[in-house]
């Protein structure tokens, strides 16, 4: 009786290897698999989460690996991970938000709305609005020997965003410089600046009167049921989130979770299972049933090269890979990455707690392959 039911047994593992074997879609998804598990042992990566959405639904969704490896703890699509500059897609929505009900223009003066002016050291004259500070033509540059110390572990940081900015662009601030601005003339140079984008969120608060987190909760992520998101650490259960890593020769080592003064260029943390939702709104124009975030118009003047002589792949905090929009994120720790096809409503999230680009672009890749050939794809 043992050996019949040991036949039976193997039997049927054989029967259902080879039907997915036979079965073009069964056989990508278990490649895609094999694939990611590959990567995350190359690259030494504790946990991914991963999925891809199609039309407003998830056609695929999975999780791998550890959360939190000394307490063997694994990822779940519930696991909260910190963003990086993902995070700062949420950023323009709010700001552009206040744009949509005709509260600031692109255009404008920001200094017409701050209690303080922030101007150009270098070019006094020319004013910066928030169309350059979205396409990150500002002037305004990261001076990472001011920002670096501003880390905080364990903790939110402790500066608001009035405090943070004035003392950082204003020349009689604690933490103003000449190094905190690029030579070029406002709105004509690129440079990246998370600083821009913290600015960018000070201007909500101001227009707004609300805190900036409040105002993402009340119209953001409250509407998309992100119950469980937040730009604070204080807001969330530690133990629901990913804890950041750095790897050496040694081993994993955890990073522990931190925050800074700039917190909203790239410090929101969600969980997969709830990005999801922004994702899908993004990719349906802004709206999911009765839940309008952003009409279609706004979402597109988003995704529209404002400065394409300078910046061939930059819109309003979102970028453009090919036919792809969307944002990666990373830092110590964390490496994310949101991007999809509009016009065929295609989208992949990817979330890790370690910082490797190789990696995230390993795991993109072949989920996109899977996709082409398991359901068709177009991107």
């Amino acid at each position: 009786m043992v050996v019949v039911i040991s036949i039976i047994f193997i039997s049927s593992i054989f029967i259902t290897g080879l039907l997915i074997l036979q079965d073009p879609k069964q056989q990508a998804l278990a490649t895609l698999d094999s694939n990611i598990a590959n990567v995350m042992d190359d690259q030494h990566i504790p946990g991914v989460a991963a999925c891809a959405v199609k039309n407003g639904s998830v056609i695929w969704m999975e999780t791998y690996g550890l959360a939190d490896i000394d307490q063997n703890i694994s990822v779940t699509p519930d696991t909260i991970f910190m963003l990086g500059s993902l995070s700062k897609i949420v950023t323009g929505i709010a700001f552009m938000h206040l744009y949509e009900n005709g509260l600031i223009d692109l255009d404008d003066d920001i200094n017409d709305y701050l209690v303080f002016d922030v101007v150009h050291p270098d070019h006094p004259e020319t004013a910066i609005t928030p169309r350059m500070l979205l396409s990150h033509v500002s002037g305004i540059r990261d001076n990472w020997l001011i920002l670096g110390p501003l880390e905080v572990s364990g903790m939110d940081s402790p500066l608001s965003l009035e405090e943070f900015t004035q003392n950082y662009l204003t020349s009689n601030g604690s933490y103003y410089s000449a190094a905190n601005f690029n030579d070029g003339e406002p709105g004509t140079e690129y440079e990246y600046t998370n600083v821009g984008s913290t600015l960018i969120a000070y201007l909500v608060e101001v227009i707004s009167n609300a805190t900036f987190e409040d105002y993402c909760q009340q119209n953001i992520f409250l509407p998309l049921n992100m119950n469980e998101t937040s730009w604070f650490l204080e807001n969330l259960d530690e133990d629901m989130m990913a804890m950041p890593y750095l790897y050496t020769s040694s081993g994993f080592s955890p990073y522990g979770h931190y925050s800074s003064a700039v917190y909203p260029c790239g410090f929101m943390r969600t969980s997969i299972h709830q990005e999801i939702q922004l994702l899908t709104v993004l990719m349906e124009g802004g709206s999911i049933g009765d839940t309008e975030i952003l009409s279609n118009s706004t979402l597109q003047l988003m995704m529209t090269l404002h400065y394409p002589s300078i910046s061939s792949n930059y819109g309003f905090y979102f970028q453009k890979s090919g036919v792809l929009w969307g944002h990666g994120g990373s830092g110590p720790g964390v490496t994310t990455r949101m991007f999809f096809y509009p016009e065929a409503h295609e989208g992949v999230i990817i979330m890790m707690n370690l910082e490797n680009h190789v990696a995230i672009d390993s795991i993109h890749n072949h989920i996109l392959v899977c996709m082409r050939t398991a359901f068709d794809w177009l991107t």
